[in-house]
């Protein structure tokens, strides 16, 4: 069992968002995500892994390109392994952010791509469509 502190780990920037992991497996990162208002992350997603963020204070735009929800605290968004996806600060803002998957790196896009962007695969549509 590991113990994680979440306080402990806010640390903000004015330059650009922090993030500080907590733990690492061979299958899942967990990090707290720290935002001065204004801040924006990259378009990117995950290929192999799933992203979890939990907005533990502050609220924030979360975007996969074809909507944009506002999130306050308590509210927490799941982008799919493979889904496009862009974070807004619009206050302070802290984050709880879980990637499970073994291949966690990002991909980083210039801009939302002309055409949308394509939804992955959900687990289990393959079953439910055969």
């Amino acid at each position: 069992m590991e113990v994680l502190d979440l306080k402990g780990a806010r640390e903000f920037s004015p330059q650009h968002h922090v993030q500080r992991f907590l733990t690492n497996t061979p299958y899942c990162s967990v990090s707290v995500a720290s935002w001065e208002p204004g801040q924006v992350s990259p378009i990117h997603h995950h290929p192999g892994a799933d992203e979890i963020y939990h907005v533990l204070e502050g609220e924030g735009l979360f975007s996969d390109g074809r909507s944009e929800r506002r999130l306050g605290p308590g509210g927490t968004v799941l982008f799919p392994a493979g889904e496009l996806h862009q974070v807004r600060s619009l206050t302070r803002m802290v984050l709880y952010r879980v990637q499970a998957g073994a291949d966690r790196h990002p991909e980083f896009l210039a801009r939302w791509p002309a055409d949308g962007p394509a939804t992955p695969p959900r687990a289990g549509a393959e079953a439910a469509s055969a």
